[in-house]
């Protein structure tokens, strides 16, 4: 969809405040800080800085909109910075989208991350709204498991994979039961479906027992890297309740299928258009959970 040129310029007023505080912020650079010693949390405020960070560190980018989506892929200069997943960030804001955009930081060494303003038809304002920061990436400081304290194995479906899978354009969902109290991360196992694109949009909705999406979160999946697809959340995580029942389900194009075993995981069930995915027996999606205390 083309915005229009009253968009673009609500866009512009929505973040003339913004643009106030990147003018009178520090370009030098700076530590990064977090409640959560695991997330550094960053807004349009922080354009045009740079600061540093360790090895296992999540930094999360909030930016919104008003009107249609504004915002671009995000452009990361190096590998020491990857782009893990974007999150819609709730509940829904009536005048436009908010996203989050969740990077890891994998690797020593400096990379720029830049997310491009989209739809304008203004240079100046497209130069001004664009988000970038420079991340300087350090070792990490004592034992790095304890960065990684909020990626727990919780749930997984082990079974072993016999070549059967089904597509992402119906309604397929997975449902789990998790035994920590906090969710942080999900992955799933796709295969190549049909010949196509070199990638995919694959979206992840995170539901209750009732069926109300509690997160809503997607990633470009290459075809080439598709078997172990991980979707993180933001801010450390969603808040889940222990012995009760959540789902996963995938949307996304043709190109991969979701991969199932007869039987597997014991603690909930695939289905397909709210109805079991196969109608004789029991079957589940492989997929994997993590969590922290």
């Amino acid at each position: 969809m083309t915005a229009s040129r009253s968009a673009v310029f609500s866009v512009a007023m929505a973040f003339l405040w913004a643009s106030c505080g990147y003018a009178a912020a520090r370009k030098a650079d700076m530590p990064a800080t977090s409640v959560n010693p695991q997330v550094v949390s960053l807004n349009f405020v922080n354009n045009g800085q740079h600061l540093t960070v360790t090895v296992g560190q999540q930094i999360e980018i909030t930016l919104g909109t008003v009107g249609p989506k504004q915002y671009g892929n995000p452009q990361v200069s190096s590998p020491a910075v990857r782009l893990e997943s974007v999150a819609q960030a709730g509940p829904p804001n009536p005048g436009g989208p908010t996203f989050v955009y969740i990077f890891e930081a994998v690797a020593v060494g400096e990379a720029q991350v830049r997310i491009p303003i989209i739809h304008s038809e203004n240079p100046d304002w497209t130069k001004r709204l664009t988000f970038a920061v420079t991340i300087l990436v350090g070792s990490a400081v004592g034992n790095l498991s304890e960065l990684y304290a909020s990626s727990k194995p919780d749930q997984a479906n082990t079974a072993p994979w016999k070549n059967a899978w089904t597509n992402l354009l119906n309604d397929v969902r997975q449902t789990f039961t998790p035994s920590l109290p906090r969710l942080t991360r999900v992955e799933v196992e796709l295969v190549v479906a049909n010949p196509g694109p070199s990638d995919d949009e694959i979206t992840m909705y995170l539901g209750n027992a009732e069926g109300e999406a509690l997160a809503v979160v997607s990633k470009t999946v290459p075809v080439a890297d598709c078997r172990h697809v991980l979707f993180v959340f933001p801010n450390g995580g969603l808040q889940v309740s222990p012995g009760q029942i959540y789902s996963i389900r995938l949307s996304g194009g043709s190109a991969f299928g979701w991969k199932y075993v007869v039987g597997g995981y014991a603690n909930g069930a695939a289905s397909f258009n709210g109805r079991p995915l196969l109608p004789d027996t029991r079957s589940t999606f492989l997929f994997r959970t993590f969590g922290a205390s």
